[in-house]
């Protein structure tokens, strides 16, 4: 039976031997749901308990705090080509979400449950050293670009973006990466004609 393509780049994250031994392909279908969001809606929103985790096989995400009195920040972004796994931090403390997980593009994601992410990593040790890797990879990338942003002029981050992300910069809409980095979004046009010049 041909695998279809979003799991195809799922199994792409494991060895060779887990992705062709069929007891676990058929576990890992059982375990998974497939769920597609709309250009402009959420996937996570504020105040949800997020007990699941997501492998994006197509689209692009952005995470957004969200205070008590409604202001927004961007504080990240994921896609179906770099950072392809996405949750809230209340995923992992079990309490409702401070933030809100919305798809930049049309999007189509597979859903693990966290009940079923731990059963899977009891049953297939390789499963289990996969999704640490994943979890260590997020945090990597949270605090690397935070560290990153804070450390650096809003040309030197801008910089950064364009030889190390450019995926955001060609993907991301203006309004957005001006967000992220914390400036106004004519300051952040007036910034990329500089440096695109």
């Amino acid at each position: 039976m041909e695998r279809p393509p979003i799991y195809e780049k799922l199994l792409a994250f494991f060895p060779d031997s887990m992705a062709r031994d069929e007891a676990f392909w058929q576990d890992l279908l059982a375990s998974t749901s497939l769920v597609r969001v709309k250009k402009g809606d959420c996937l996570i929103r504020v105040g949800e308990m997020c007990q699941d985790a997501y492998f994006i096989g197509k689209g692009l995400l952005m995470t957004q705090y969200v205070n008590e009195n409604g202001n927004e920040c961007v504080t990240g972004f994921s896609s179906d080509s770099m950072f392809p796994f996405v949750s809230t931090i209340g995923y992992l403390t079990n309490t409702s979400s401070e933030f809100e997980v919305k798809a930049l593009e049309a999007s189509e994601l597979l859903c693990f449950s966290k009940r079923d992410i731990e059963r899977l990593s009891l049953s297939y040790p390789a499963f289990a050293t996969e999704y640490q890797n994943v979890m260590l990879t997020i945090i990597f990338k949270f605090y690397s670009m935070f560290a990153v942003r804070q450390t650096s002029s809003t040309e030197e981050f801008l910089r950064y973006l364009y030889t190390r992300h450019r995926w955001i910069v060609d993907r991301v809409p203006d309004k957005y990466i001006a967000q992220y980095m914390g400036i106004t979004n004519s300051w952040y046009c007036k910034l990329k004609r500089a440096l695109l010049q």
